[in-house]
């Protein structure tokens, strides 16, 4: 753990997520999971409960007849996207916390952390060497550490005049970087041992010869940059490291339509689950 006293404050004073997200990312975890127990599960959350019937009845749904029985909502959104709504609905609050100003602002870095949630997917999808329910979940939250290190005074600073990858920025300014954050708040969170893992080395070459986890969140949030969704103090730049494409078995040509497909990935969702792309306080 940083001996850095402030940002250990904001870490500690973060909301956490709520007790079902909680449960559903540990559940997510085993690419087997039963979907029944999953449906019990959001069962069991009174306000996700809400939303769900919400989504299935607003007016973008263009449906006949209302629903009111949270089972056909379900049936209605799919268990794919109940799994997307979950989290990003639980996460949501977190990144409404981001302070505004030069280093990024609420509404940028939520947009950010779904087009990164996204792309996630589908390299899981593509390289089948993560479980999609997995990858999107470390996605939603990799960025969590941006949201601790925007509350910082330094956050209003300029930045280097050197343009450099982000997390070197953020190094230069803060003293340590939103990966090495976002690894602090998973364990505050106390969320899966993988899953911090992956948040913490995200942005390590020497972490991705292990568990592919942390180079499909690399190359996510990479890309999630290079189309220009939240980069940090408006100037840093995005770099693909070599490693992560060696340790999922692609090339750099198959980026291209892999970061099309997850932008096009971006809209559909963005619609469906009525999210409008910004958390909600």
């Amino acid at each position: 753990m940083p001996n850095n006293l402030p940002i250990l404050r904001v870490v500690r004073s973060m909301r956490p997520l709520p007790a079902v997200a909680q449960q559903v990312l540990t559940m997510v975890q085993d690419p087997d999971y039963a979907i029944d127990e999953l449906v019990d599960l959001v069962r069991t959350d009174p306000t996700l409960v809400a939303r769900i019937l919400r989504l299935c009845n607003s007016a973008r749904c263009g449906l006949d007849q209302e629903i009111s029985a949270i089972g056909d909502a379900i049936t209605y959104v799919g268990t794919r996207n109940l799994v997307q709504l979950t989290l990003v609905s639980c996460s949501a609050s977190t990144f409404a916390a981001t302070g505004n100003g030069r280093y990024t602002d609420a509404d940028g870095l939520w947009r950010h952390s779904l087009a990164c949630a996204l792309a996630c997917q589908e390299l899981a999808q593509q390289t089948g060497l993560v479980p999609p329910a997995t990858a999107f979940t470390a996605g939603i939250l990799h960025d969590v550490g941006r949201v601790a290190l925007s509350q910082l005074p330094a956050a209003a600073l300029e930045p280097p005049a050197e343009e450099m990858p982000h997390e070197r920025v953020e190094r230069a300014v803060f003293g340590l970087d939103h990966a090495a954050v976002a690894g602090l708040v998973g364990d505050t969170w106390q969320l899966p041992g993988a899953l911090v893992a992956a948040l913490r080395t995200h942005h390590e070459p020497d972490a991705f010869a292990g568990d592919p986890l942390p180079a499909v969140l690399h190359l996510a949030d990479q890309l999630a940059l290079q189309q220009g969704f939240a980069v940090p103090f408006g100037r840093a730049t995005a770099r693909i490291e070599p490693a992560a494409l060696a340790r999922l078995g692609l090339s750099t040509s198959c980026l291209e339509e892999l970061a099309a497909r997850a932008a096009a990935e971006m809209e559909r969702t963005a619609e469906l689950l009525n999210l409008g792309a910004r958390p909600c306080r």
